[in-house]
């Protein structure tokens, strides 16, 4: 009897920190994304003249996309 108490009082503190790990990776990823996009900006900025066929906008665009795709790993 005792033992079932004690696994039934270890479910729940498995799902929690289980919910906390997930909610703390979830963190660091917007946070790593947010700091590469603000990045993103001075790097496009500084090679705008390195690809004269494109834009800010569209080299920007193209930054993004390869993070999103780095760290997604889409």
């Amino acid at each position: 009897m005792t033992a079932l108490a004690i696994k039934a009082l270890q479910l729940p503190r498995f799902f929690l920190v289980s919910w906390i790990i997930g909610y703390l990776t979830a963190v660091g990823k917007a946070v790593q994304i947010s700091r590469q996009v603000q990045a993103n900006e001075y790097i496009a900025q500084a090679m705008l003249h390195e690809y004269p066929d494109h834009t800010y906008s569209s080299l920007l665009s193209e930054l993004n996309r390869k993070t999103l795709k780095e760290i997604y790993n889409d």
